[in-house]
């Protein structure tokens, strides 16, 4: 029985972690557009007259996120966001492959 809720567990705390890491660049970029327009119109401006949106935007945010730029910013709020970003992904792997573990070992 206690194999069975640490691996159901483990499975519900990766999906959350996953379903975090796609949902925390959309709240980060409401920070940037609220309290940081100016960095905003960065990530936006294109250079040309239109300015990004759809799939481009979100390839603009994730090299944004990947840099060092948010760091910078130095705003408590975006950064606490970003770490979670960066570090969800990684955790949400972890629970799976423990809750692989988990149903490997319980089969043997």
């Amino acid at each position: 029985m206690i194999p069975l809720v640490a691996y159901i567990g483990l499975l519900v705390i990766g999906l959350a972690c996953f379903i975090a890491h796609a949902v925390l660049p959309f709240r980060i970029a409401k920070h940037l557009r609220e309290d940081y327009p100016q960095h905003w119109k960065v990530i936006v401006d294109t250079g040309s007259a239109q300015t990004a949106h759809g799939p481009q935007l979100w390839l603009r945010m994730q090299s944004v996120l990947r840099s060092p730029a948010i760091a910078a910013i130095d705003d408590a709020a975006i950064t606490r966001l970003w770490r979670i970003w960066r570090y969800s992904q990684w955790l949400a792997w972890i629970c799976w492959v423990a809750a692989l573990a988990i149903q490997w070992h319980s089969r043997s």
